[in-house]
């Protein structure tokens, strides 16, 4: 169980674990593990090799992706996406050319970008560069773009390719994100871990008067100090009714339910966890939600295996809150994958006919919000193995 000294003065807690905490005294941060390190460089030729096979699979000759997580995935650089053109173009053989702006180049190949950097001049308009290094081989390429790319580079690309075939990347790139390494499973143990030191900490310093915004700046403070950056939210009663609203100026009241929905991010990997507290005198009907809440999960816990669907797998879950009497209260999917991005395929819900296989990593996070009163939400990260889930995020202190 976890002892939370800092809130003594405002009495018992309801813990993620489903019972009552005892205030004892203060905890101390645990000791910080080295982080793994980054992604190995030789990783990434043997990611572009398995995508270059399913372009073959898929009878496609050239694959463009802008800065987006898929191309980190792919060769490792993290670029933000601006409104100056920075692209990578595979063709069918794994040859790789990067087009991005002339003043950037430095930048762009210490980035990680393989293969020759072509680039464009400030004053030039670099679509037409693009759609030259496309169109090199055949007028008419077979050609699939990396799925956040934006309709406003598309839409001209197309116009000077008219006679290219173009359609999503997706099913290419998806399938091989979702289904996570060894490597990338050890940077989100890591995520996870550190996940869990800061919503301990935040309990430790949660007190009457503190208001959300100070409990998640000390947590990222917290996290930042061990090299890895955290984002989320803190909510106090009212507040944790409306799902994702981030975090203010309310402040903390002795009868008030603390939900904590955090993600650290480390070396781009990331995790997503989310838990709810009962803090001092909590609303009449919080135990009665809360253990609603914790039995779905637990049912969407045993459920979560290979060979299940995503649909199943919400279904599992929400039909223990539905029978509950509360199921127009749980108001969102049940989960969804995470990795280099905190929301990404598969998404646990309904119509969702995606199988979960072997090195998938999804959030469980069934949730009942009343409005106006309170809301409840229960978090974890699971791994997906063949012989059954692994529940990243459990712990004995959370």
């Amino acid at each position: 169980m976890l002892k939370l000294g800092a809130v003594a003065a405002a009495g018992g807690l309801l813990s993620a674990c489903g019972g009552d905490v005892s205030v004892r005294s203060a905890v101390s941060p645990p000791p910080r593990a080295e982080l793994p390190p980054p992604i190995p460089a030789d990783h990434y030729p043997k990611r572009r090799a398995e995508a270059v096979r399913r372009m073959r699979d898929s009878n496609s000759d050239l694959l463009l992706v802008t800065p987006s997580p898929a191309l980190t995935y792919l060769t490792g650089a993290r670029l933000d996406r601006s409104e100056r053109l920075t692209a990578l173009i595979m063709d069918g053989d794994g040859r790789c050319r990067a087009l991005g702006p002339a003043f950037e180049a430095s930048r762009l190949t210490s980035a990680g970008l393989p293969g020759e950097l072509v680039t464009w001049e400030e004053a030039e308009d670099p679509i037409p560069r693009l759609a030259s290094l496309l169109s090199a081989a055949t007028p008419s390429p077979r050609l699939v773009v990396e799925g956040t790319t934006p309709f406003d580079l598309l839409a001209p690309l197309a116009r000077h390719l008219p006679k290219a075939r173009i359609s999503s990347a997706t099913p290419i790139l998806a399938p091989l994100r979702m289904r996570k390494e060894p490597d990338e499973i050890d940077l989100i143990q890591a995520a996870v871990d550190l996940t869990l030191a800061a919503i301990r900490r935040i309990m430790e310093e949660a007190k009457e008067g503190k208001s959300e915004m100070e409990l998640l700046q000390d947590a990222v403070a917290f996290v930042a100090s061990s090299g890895a950056r955290l984002e989320g939210l803190v909510q106090f009663g009212p507040d944790s009714a409306v799902p994702h609203a981030g975090s203010g100026d309310r402040r903390l009241m002795s009868s008030d339910v603390i939900l904590l929905d955090l993600g650290v991010e480390v070396h781009g990997y990331r995790s997503d966890i989310t838990r709810t507290f009962g803090f001092g005198r909590p609303p009449a009907r919080f135990p009665q939600i809360y253990a609603i809440v914790k039995r779905a999960q637990e049912e969407g816990f045993r459920a979560a295996r290979a060979g299940v669907s995503a649909s199943a797998l919400d279904e599992v879950a929400r039909a223990v809150i539905r029978k509950s009497g509360f199921g127009r209260y749980f108001t969102h999917r049940l989960g969804h994958g995470f990795g280099l991005e905190g929301h990404e395929p598969p998404y646990l819900v309904g119509g969702n006919d995606q199988v979960l296989e072997p090195g998938m990593t999804v959030t469980v996070e069934p949730g009942i919000y009343l409005p106006g009163e309170f809301g409840v939400r229960l978090e974890d990260d699971v791994l997906i193995t063949g012989s059954g889930p692994r529940i990243l995020s459990r712990s004995d202190t959370t």
